[in-house]
Formats: C-alpha cells, sequence, structure tokens
C-alpha cells in the first residue's frame, strides 16, 4: 500500500471514529450504554466470526490474552456512551483525545522512559483548554450539557480506560510479535469485551438481552417512527467497531508511528463537525478556542514524546 493511500484510509478511519459520537447519541435515544456497548461488540465478534470461520484455530492464542484488552475497551466505550447522555459529542470528541498525554505519563510504571518536562506543560494545557471548552472562563450563556458536567467527569475515565487498552496491547503484541493479527484478535477481544457488559447490563438494564431487535421494532413503529436510533447503532457496530479498526490495521503498515498518532487525533474535530451538522450542536468562541488548544496540546505532545530521548 502507498503512503498516499493508508493516510486516506486513516483519515476515513477517524471520520468513521468522529461519526461515532453522534451515533451513540442517536443510539442512546432506544437504549442505555451498556447495552448498546455489549451488543455493538458482540454482533461485531459474530460478524467477524463468520468470515473467518475457516480459521477459529487462529484464535487458540488470543482467548486468554483476550480479556483484559476487552475489560478495557468495554470500559472505553461503556463510559463514553455514559458520558454523552449528559455531555455534548464535542465534548466527548475532545476529551477522550486526552489518551495521548495519558499515556507517555503513565509510560514509566510499564517499564517505559520518564516524560519530558515539557508533556507536563503540554498536559496543564490541554486541561485548561478542557476547562475552556466547559465554560469555566466565558460569560456565554450555555446549556446544561456544555456546561462542566458529570458526563465529562465519565468521559476522561473512558480516556484512562483507553490509555490502560494501548499498554495491554503493547504487551500482548510484544509477547506475540509477528504471530500478532489484529483481524484475529480484534474478533477475540470484542467478544472478551461485549460478553461480560451485556451480563453486567441485564443486571443493570432491564431488556438489555432484547434491544437489538427494539431497534428495528421502533424503526418500524406505526406511531412516530425514528430510524435514528437504529442508524446510529449499525453505524456504532459496522463503521466504527469493524471498518475503522480494520482501516487502521492496513494504513499503520505503511505509516510512521508519529504520523498515524497525529492523523488519529482528526477524530476529534470530525466528532465536532458531525455534531455540528446532525445533532445541532454549537461551539462559542472560547470553546473553540479550547478545542484548538485541545489538539495543540496533545499534536506537541505525540510528536515530542516519540522523539528519541537524549542520551544522559
Amino acid at each position: 500500500m502507498s503512503q498516499t493511500r493508508a493516510v486516506i484510509e486513516l483519515i476515513l478511519a477517524a471520520m468513521l471514529w468522529g461519526l461515532g459520537f453522534v451515533a451513540a447519541v442517536w443510539s442512546l435515544e432506544a437504549a442505555g450504554p451498556l447495552a448498546i456497548s455489549a451488543w455493538r461488540f458482540i454482533i461485531a465478534g459474530a460478524i467477524g466470526l463468520y468470515f473467518l470461520r475457516g480459521s477459529f484455530f487462529l484464535f487458540k492464542g488470543y482467548l486468554r490474552a483476550a480479556w483484559l484488552p476487552g475489560a478495557l475497551i468495554a470500559a472505553t466505550v461503556g463510559f463514553q456512551t455514559w458520558g454523552l447522555q449528559y455531555t455534548t459529542a464535542t465534548k466527548s470528541g475532545f476529551i477522550t483525545c486526552l489518551y495521548a498525554l495519558i499515556v507517555p505519563l503513565f509510560e514509566p510504571l510499564f517499564g517505559g522512559p520518564k516524560p519530558r518536562r515539557s508533556l507536563i506543560v503540554y498536559s496543564g494545557l490541554a486541561l485548561f483548554g478542557v476547562a475552556m471548552m466547559c465554560g469555566l472562563f466565558t460569560s456565554e450563556s450555555l446549556d446544561e450539557k456544555s456546561k462542566l458536567n458529570i458526563g465529562d467527569g465519565l468521559t476522561l475515565i473512558c480516556a484512562f480506560a483507553a490509555s490502560g487498552h494501548i499498554f495491554s496491547i503493547a504487551r500482548i503484541h510484544g509477547k506475540l510479535g509477528h504471530d500478532f493479527n489484529g483481524f484475529h484478535f480484534n474478533t477475540v477481544q470484542s467478544f472478551a469485551a461485549g460478553l461480560p457488559a451485556l451480563g453486567l447490563a441485564l443486571v443493570i438494564e432491564p431488556g438489555a438481552f432484547g434491544k437489538p431487535l427494539h431497534f428495528v421494532e421502533l424503526a418500524l413503529a406505526d406511531v412516530g417512527p425514528t430510524w435514528l436510533p437504529l442508524m446510529g447503532f449499525i453505524s456504532l457496530t459496522i463503521f466504527s467497531t469493524l471498518i475503522g479498526f480494520a482501516l487502521q490495521i492496513r494504513a499503520q503498515r505503511a505509516l510512521s508511528p508519529t504520523t498515524a498518532s497525529l492523523l488519529f487525533l482528526l477524530e476529534s474535530p470530525f466528532a465536532a463537525v458531525f455534531a455540528m451538522l446532525l445533532l445541532g450542536e454549537v461551539l462559542g468562541p472560547s470553546q473553540l478556542l479550547g478545542g484548538a488548544l485541545i489538539l495543540a496540546a496533545v499534536a506537541a505532545s505525540t510528536v515530542t514524546s516519540l522523539r528519541p530521548h537524549p542520551i544522559v
């Protein structure tokens, strides 16, 4: 694959992930965050298993390894979707990308290098940007979802869970080396994420078991039918989970880590654009500046952390 094609595919993946924030908001009209997260992974895993039905023996090496990253990715998606009940899709997109700052800060705990001092500055700048996005330094009139609220805290937990998932995948990749296959592993990981989440959903969210059918029933209802929840759930399952991840795996074979990491950041502005076009979300001047500060801080941190550390 050429680098140009890889860049285009990774931009498309970021676009699909950005659309996923809007899709989650639509899905929440018909189901709770646990049920959405659980069925999203289970159905994606079932589709992956169907296409690889003749290669199930290849999954054996992943069965034990997938449970920890499965739990972490389930927490990532679950807390993000839960947070979207209270916060805007735009804020969620920008707060989620803070995982790019969290990873290098905690890397020494997993045998990695100590973070540079500049990373502390970038982290402070990003948090200041989050505060601006939440309206803490503005006199603008904001609705409840646009103000600082519990949803922003839940999304921050999502960013920490995403960081843990990155560390767990890196550890597994280090053990398996060239034997690691992203699509095969994602199929097993989807079940590892979805099945426990469904069990928890059955306890906390009544009727969680029948939610996939409920999306269809709602779309075909005689009174006040709406296809948005079903479209949102399909988008999360097919586009965000299956296609987006597959594009990421393909593209990273031809791109440097720096280029790939920076392209991942496009998920946040894509989320903002889709939220504006499809949900009617509008950002004020201070919120726009806050979003720009977050992106700038995360991009600078990503580039800095990927440079070789100076020899002391």
